[in-house]
């Protein structure tokens, strides 16, 4: 089927969501992509941050293909074995000792709403309301959209659900106020690098303090590691960077390296709060997800991705460095294998990304007019070489 045969049946079927789509990719390998024409491209988007272990990777792909002639389906009314075995691989190790597997990134920060309500509920307490940051995303749900700390999200929702304050982003005194001035707040959650609105890691100091009063106050500190978890940043969680210990986290995308799977991790008290029938998914954890989510998982424990990650993040951030040498090149900045390039409003960043897949790079346009880099794992340095060098002849031709 060729592309403009996809197009009338999509602007004939499909709801009004997404922008103009101009490629129509059909299969892939490693770490490349190849549309209906078959041309060629390099992926540095990795389906927002998604696919990290590249395209028909055997490993997945062959766990995937066994587990579907086994059993796809079973729901939760009945024990699984990947179930069992991922959680098991995925929680040894790490400061966690719960898991609940659900289908999206979403649905993870649902489910740590809830886990919220519910652990302060057990101790009669009235603390519902969760203080997150301006220009975090946490979601598309009702709940997970009005935690998310972006006003242009919240217009056509409303009225939207109660129990949200919005604080700025690195700015400790600000989180600290919010916390001083209203009893009913319970948790803090916080991404440690700001994805969808272009790539801003927390400061340091900033988080650490955050989680320091969380402790003071006894409320519950939560990560989002929907875009930074498992690997993206050179380590396992983002919040490793930071010397913390969140009572909750949130991860979906490189969890199932392109299958939908999600999860909430918790530990401690917050761990035990859900009892028999309060939180419940008919697909989450199913068999086949969980089978996708443990190759990821033993790819991280049992490689050296990790450090394959940390390694190729420098070097790409170091070689995007070199495009401030553009007058229009605001800041370069990230974290691993989660990059950005922020221009200034004389160059559109949806230009430069139409420009860059026209030369056969997939990068992202994100928020704040920011170029977003989240490639597979295994992006080469000869990759992130053609890419970046791509990106400076379309610098270097800009009348600015």
């Amino acid at each position: 089927m060729d592309i403009m045969t996809v197009k009338i049946l999509d602007a004939k079927n499909y709801m009004n969501l997404f922008a103009r789509r101009d490629v129509c990719f059909t299969h892939g390998s490693g770490n490349k992509l190849y549309d209906t024409a078959g041309k060629e491209y390099t992926d540095f988007f990795g389906g927002i941050a998604v696919n990290c272990l590249g395209y028909n990777y055997p490993p997945l792909t062959d766990a995937i293909a066994a587990q579907a002639k086994k059993l796809i389906h079973i729901s939760n009314v009945f024990y699984s074995v990947p179930q069992a075995e991922l959680a098991e691989a995925l929680l040894t190790g790490t400061i966690f000792d719960r898991a609940v597997f659900v289908n999206s990134g979403a649905e993870a920060v649902e489910t740590a709403l809830k886990l919220v309500r519910k652990y302060f509920y057990a101790k009669g307490k009235t603390k519902y309301k969760v203080v997150s940051a301006i220009g975090s995303f946490h979601g598309r749900t009702l709940a997970a959209l009005t935690a998310t700390g972006q006003e242009k999200f919240h217009k056509p929702y409303a009225p939207l659900p109660q129990g949200f304050v919005h604080v700025p982003f690195n700015d400790f005194a600000a989180l600290k106020a919010a916390v001083k001035a209203d009893d009913e707040i319970g948790a803090v959650l916080l991404e440690c690098v700001q994805g969808e609105s272009g790539v801003r890691p927390a400061d340091y100091d900033y988080l650490v303090n955050a989680y320091a009063l969380c402790k003071s106050k006894g409320l519950l500190f939560i990560a989002d590691e929907v875009q930074t978890g498992m690997g993206r940043t050179g380590k396992m969680f983002g919040f490793e960077h930071f010397g913390v210990q969140p009572d909750i986290i949130t991860l979906a995308k490189s969890l199932g390296a392109g299958f939908p799977i999600g999860a909430c991790l918790a530990r401690g008290e917050a761990a035990e709060a859900f009892e028999i029938g309060d939180h419940g998914s008919t697909f989450g954890g199913g068999p086949l997800a969980c089978a996708a989510a443990l190759v990821v998982v033993n790819e991280l424990k049992n490689t050296k991705l990790l450090e394959e990650v940390e390694e190729a993040g420098e070097y790409m951030q170091e070689r995007l460095f070199k495009l401030r040498k553009y007058k229009f090149v605001k800041d370069v900045r990230g974290l691993g294998l989660l990059q950005a390039v922020e221009l200034s409003d004389k160059l559109s960043n949806t230009s430069v990304q139409d420009k860059m897949l026209a030369k056969g790079f997939v990068i992202n346009a994100a928020g704040n007019n920011t170029l977003r880099f989240a490639p597979p794992y295994r992006i080469t340095k000869a990759e992130i070489d053609a890419m970046v060098g791509a990106l400076d002849q379309i610098f270097a031709s800009t009348n600015i």
